[in-house]
């Protein structure tokens, strides 16, 4: 018979190989889970100041559309006309008043 000689002291090269794969394989994932945590956190920012503008922007239009239907009242439309343009009816006479005084 056959004596197997084993070898006292020291790991198989085959163990020593899936353990450097493994902490490889280790270290690759954990950088790619704080890569995908920065991007996350990024997006989350990202999605959080778009969410701001939106609100800033439906403001503003709910602005313009009021101030569109302030637009088309007749009394508004004249009050413009005629502080504004100096417009005034037929037949109507503006008097000025400055503040110089005649002696």
């Amino acid at each position: 018979m056959r004596k197997v000689r084993r070898k006292s002291g020291g790991i198989s090269f085959l163990t020593a190989l899936i353990c450097i794969l493994c902490v490889v394989v280790g270290i690759l994932c954990l950088t790619r889970y704080i890569n995908m945590h920065r991007q996350k956190e990024r997006l989350l920012a990202e999605n959080a100041s778009l969410i701001a503008q939106s609100e800033a922007l439906s403001d503003r239009l709910k602005q313009i559309r009021a101030q569109e239907e302030f637009g088309k009242d007749e009394s508004y439309v004249e009050s413009v006309a005629r502080a504004q343009l100096d417009m005034v009816y037929p037949g109507e006479v503006i008097f000025r008043v400055t503040g110089e005084k005649y002696n």
